[in-house]
């Protein structure tokens, strides 16, 4: 069985992960790319490489949610970080189910959103908006930050217990 100083420095790890995987996709976001002349959409999956590291950091924090100490703190930066990127899990969950959505299957969790939406989005350099939802890039990079910060911050105050 893990202590729980191995739970929370594994959450911290997978985090440290997410957090570069977020910086990453930021960096190309705002960046020219040798393919760009030949493949103009990268945009689109870098930002769709972006929500899946995200959702990623997400479940990572979570883990340190195991620990009876850090549980109550990490639910609140899990809430903080939800509440900073509201369409994330949807987009998320559309770009993962692709499948379903392509041919409008009964199976599909956003019943409102049909397969004439699935690549019909825009990005304006900050902001995708994209299924009736936005993702603003910066505020998604910050996020990500106080996420890991408050991981550590568990760490910190249990090792001084």
């Amino acid at each position: 069985m893990q202590s729980e100083a191995d739970i929370l420095e594994r959450a911290r790890s997978l985090c440290s992960e997410g957090c570069f995987a977020v910086a990453l996709q930021h960096r190309r976001l705002r960046s020219k790319e040798p393919e760009d002349e030949v493949f103009i959409l990268r945009w689109w999956t870098d930002l769709q490489f972006l929500i899946v590291s995200l959702r990623r950091l997400r479940r990572s924090a979570l883990t340190a949610a195991h620990v009876r100490g850090a549980s109550d703190e990490v639910t609140a930066a899990v809430r903080q970080f939800d509440q900073a990127l509201p369409a994330l899990r949807k987009m998320r969950n559309v770009g993962e189910h692709v499948d379903s959505y392509a041919v409008d299957a009964a199976s599909r969790h956003e019943k409102s959103v049909s397969r004439l939406q699935l690549q019909v989005g825009s990005w304006d350099g900050t902001v995708y908006s994209w299924l009736g939802g936005s993702l603003n890039v910066d505020v998604a990079l910050n996020a990500a930050e106080k996420l890991l910060e408050a991981i550590r911050s568990c760490i910190e105050r249990s090792k001084t217990k």
